[in-house]
């Protein structure tokens, strides 16, 4: 492999055709951010699938051929398992922790619904319904 990064590939590839981190970003939309990440050889905490993508937009955009970048996305590939799955296993504890209080909170305004509902009903219960009202004017009508 040489000793030039893919990184540094990149940014010259880049820098040769005149375009700016800016416009490299723009044109993959992603933020300046990750391109910086990816010249400097950064580990970005993206899922590797997208670092992949990145890395391939990129390349493909200042004419990078497969086969020079793909050692590079190979070599990332073998770095990334043991950490996606550790920030993996984080987000699913706290998917799950919110989950439970979800559970919570809806039994909980269930449990107030049926409630209220159950104390509504017996309120209603002792009231009396009125079908008919007379009208003063039908009774005080005189026949002709």
């Amino acid at each position: 492999m040489d000793t030039i990064s893919l990184g540094e590939k990149l940014s010259a590839l880049r820098e040769k055709m005149g375009l700016t981190q800016d416009d490299i970003a723009n044109k993959i939309h992603v933020r300046k951010t990750i391109i910086e990440d990816i010249e400097t050889g950064q580990i970005i905490t993206t899922p590797l699938v997208f670092v992949k993508g990145y890395i391939r937009s990129y390349a493909e955009l200042v004419g990078l051929s497969a086969q020079e970048y793909q050692p590079y996305i190979d070599q990332l590939s073998e770095q990334y398992p043991s950490q996606q799955k550790s920030n993996y296993q984080c987000n699913y504890k706290r998917k799950r922790g919110k989950g439970i209080w979800f559970m919570i909170i809806f039994v909980i305004l269930c449990a107030l619904g049926i409630t209220l509902y159950c104390v509504n009903k017996a309120n209603k219960s002792n009231f009396v319904e009125v079908s008919h009202y007379i009208s003063p004017s039908t009774s005080n009508h005189v026949n002709s």
